[in-house]
């Protein structure tokens, strides 16, 4: 199976609101939910039809990357201290 391509902006901005809310006793999604879930084809969809979301998923995706990068650099540096007893954990 191959994975869907909105050609409009009509037709993906239909399909986002579905997921958002898909009725039949599901429960309504957050933005952020959805945002979640997103796979790559429709992450590249939108991109297509909002390049600024694109934009925007890349800065945020790199941020992230950037954070837990220098998370685990922190981590380590303050395990490694306290080990050698110059700081409290």
């Amino acid at each position: 199976m191959t994975d869907p391509t909105y050609k409009t902006i009509e037709e993906l901005r239909a399909f986002l609101r579905i997921c958002l809310a898909p009725g039949h006793g599901v429960e309504p999604r957050t933005v952020e939910t959805l945002a979640n879930l997103m796979r790559p084809w429709l992450v590249d969809d939108i991109a297509a039809h909002a390049p600024h979301l694109g934009q925007l998923r890349t800065a945020a995706d790199d941020a992230r990357t950037a954070y837990l990068t220098a998370l685990g650099a922190w981590i380590a540096d303050e395990t490694a201290a306290a080990t050698a007893g110059s700081e409290p954990l």
